[in-house]
């Protein structure tokens, strides 16, 4: 039996697949961003993740969007309540102004927190440990405006029962002392482990081995000064911990695929004042 035909449903006007735009905004992705409804896109995603937190802050420090989650698990009825409050409003203590220290730091210094362990503590008094993430946001002056990020629940990642304690500890050092050699065992003996018992447990958390966690530190941070700075390349591989420039390269090459000099000289038109 031959199935009937149907139409296709006209594309949106100023979206006609193959069609070429009458404005010759042909293959320019920002029309999408030109015709959204709301300017955060991640909002309503986020509030179908019950086990991430996500949020976005202006250059204040203050709550501009929130997730459900975050609005719950602060004791708030609605996300609307969390609006125009600093995360030192919010939080009790030392985690508000501990939160609010990082926020700081990621505006003023434009530097990103990829992953970072850390231990909150809600009003009512409940504790979950988390993986954050923290991204600057930049306007069209290059001036940073804000911030983006998200705060993943461990116990979905694999690592509820545990005890996270001494394992931060070991990923503050790491980030502390990343321009110093760090041997694999001396780690594993800050966290009261064997260097396979950390091993497994930064693969549970990260999907990366201990090395493998350390280079991305590293590169990470590299790509971070490159980005933002007309430093020398020297001098970047040796904030990053690395010996000399010729070994920092070869690892930038193999873990980027440029050079640090084509990266820099790639990002030198988009940095701020």
């Amino acid at each position: 039996m031959q199935r009937p035909q149907t139409k296709p449903r006209p594309a949106p006007e100023g979206l006609a697949l193959g069609a070429p735009a009458s404005d010759g905004s042909a293959g320019d992705p920002s029309l999408l961003l030109r015709r959204l409804g709301h300017p955060f896109v991640c909002e309503d995603l986020f509030d179908a993740i019950g086990d991430t937190v996500f949020f976005v802050k202006d250059a204040a420090g203050r709550y501009v969007t929130v997730n459900r989650t975050l609005a719950a698990r602060t004791g708030r009825a609605r996300k609307e309540d969390l609006i125009g409050l600093t995360a030192a409003e919010v939080f009790p203590g030392i985690l508000g102004r501990r939160i609010a220290e990082q926020d700081r730091r990621v505006i003023a210094d434009r530097e990103p927190i990829h992953g970072k362990l850390e231990l909150h503590l809600y009003p009512g008094g409940a504790e979950d440990w988390c993986l954050t993430w923290k991204e600057p946001i930049v306007g069209d002056d290059q001036a940073v405006i804000g911030l983006t990020g998200i705060s993943r629940d461990l116990q979905s990642i694999g690592g509820a029962g545990r005890d996270m304690s001494n394992l931060s500890q070991v990923m503050d050092h790491i980030e502390a002392e990343l321009d110093q050699p760090l041997r694999i065992d001396d780690l594993a003996a800050r966290a009261g482990l064997t260097a396979h018992q950390l091993d497994a447990r930064m693969r549970s958390l990260f999907g990366l081995s201990v090395r493998q966690y350390l280079i991305r530190a590293r590169i990470e941070r590299a790509c971070s000064r490159l980005r933002l700075t007309d430093a020398p390349i020297v001098s970047i591989a040796l904030d990053c911990g690395y010996a000399d420039q010729a070994a920092f390269t070869r690892q930038f090459r193999k873990s980027v695929g440029i050079t640090p000099a084509q990266y820099q000289r790639h990002h030198a038109g988009t940095r701020g004042p």
